[in-house]
């Protein structure tokens, strides 16, 4: 009796004895009996991926074999499966395992025989001004708990902000990658749901909605009785100077608190609420409630940190922290944001001469 299932199984295996050259639907199509477009349609049914996407999945899942059990070179493996380049052969290997083939060989965690990635959901495409469509989604490796966010085709003119948010970039794409994070699924679907939001304010094609962002956080943020304070460019508009904030900052500043503060944050996390002790700061991560709300907790060391040396404004009847003018300062000089640091001392000099 015919069966679709047994013809895709038959094509699939033409794919894998043929897998080092560069199989065309046309000689799918001649080797199967039916049209390309039928042949496709029926695949795609069955295995619910484009054969274009699946061939590409078993051409970089034989080079992984070759990369854990060979020596040869990454660009030899490339050209032996049929890529002009090192960066071409890169590009597709991050679309399928999240990670560059060098990357790939060091770790030798997967196994190179499993299906190793899914598509979680693609976020959607966003236009920036005068620019390429842009395709944000979000990848997770099926046989350990690794993550990456990835934007495709992004405009030049973008390349700073995900380069300054740690992306790896490959071409014109970019990437952010996790490995071992707890519960992130909550934001690979926070990230599937808002990210394409999120990057369009943090780029400022689209307006941030911060205040709506601080009224949804100010009254979770009271329910943990912890300290915590506004820092950036919304603290600098809380003190009327004329900014547009892209996100929201908040800081924690007793270290102590972070347990209380991720457990209570974790799920609507569009980044993960991870510790980072060797850095600056003792843990980061970001939420989306309306906007991005990034959230830092301060080291160890400065606890019990004193928030007498803060500044404290009304907002919406209720009193918030914030940083003081002269932090604000000293923070914009750090990031060599001089327009806003003559903006911030026009201020203090209006405070002063009151």
């Amino acid at each position: 009796m015919f069966s679709w299932y047994d013809e895709v199984q038959k094509i699939k295996s033409w794919i894998d004895r043929n897998i080092e050259e560069n199989i065309s639907l046309s000689q799918l199509s001649n080797y199967s009996g039916y049209s390309p477009y039928y042949l496709s349609k029926k695949f795609h049914e069955l295995e619910g991926i484009s054969l274009k996407e699946y061939i590409l999945i078993s051409k970089i899942q034989h080079s992984a074999i070759q990369l854990n059990e060979t020596n040869d070179r990454i660009i030899d493996i490339a050209l032996s499966h049929g890529y002009s380049s090192q960066e071409a052969f890169t590009r597709a290997f991050m679309k399928v395992y999240g990670i560059t083939p060098w990357s790939y060989r060091k770790l030798q965690k997967p196994s190179p025989t499993a299906e190793k990635c899914r598509l979680l959901h693609s976020v959607g495409f966003t236009k920036p001004i005068g620019g390429m469509d842009m395709k944000i989604y979000v990848k997770q490796m099926y046989d350990w708990n690794y993550y990456a966010f990835f934007a495709e085709d992004v405009d030049e003119k973008y390349w700073d902000y995900f380069k300054e948010n740690l992306w790896w970039q490959i071409g014109n794409s970019f990437m952010k990658s996790y490995d071992n994070v707890k519960d992130f699924e909550y934001c690979a679907e926070n990230f599937t749901r808002y990210g394409e939001i999120a990057i369009k304010q943090q780029l400022k094609i689209l307006t941030t909605p911060w205040e709506k962002a601080l009224d949804l956080f100010i009254p979770e943020i009271k329910k943990l009785g912890v300290d915590w304070f506004i820092h950036g460019s919304v603290a600098m508009s809380l003190w009327g100077i004329d900014v547009a904030p892209k996100d929201v900052n908040i800081i924690i500043p007793n270290y102590s608190d972070f347990d209380k503060v991720r457990n209570h944050f974790y799920k609507l996390a569009i980044r993960p609420i991870e510790r980072c002790e060797n850095w600056l700061m003792s843990g980061l991560g970001e939420i989306f409630m309306e906007a991005v709300i990034g959230i830092a907790f301060h080291n160890k060391e400065l606890e019990p940190y004193d928030m007498s040396k803060l500044g404290k404004i009304a907002y919406k009847g209720t009193e918030v922290y914030v940083s003081s003018l002269e932090m604000l300062r000293q923070d914009n000089m750090n990031y060599n944001r001089l327009e806003r640091v003559k903006a911030v001392e026009e201020k203090i000099r209006q405070n002063t001469a009151l």
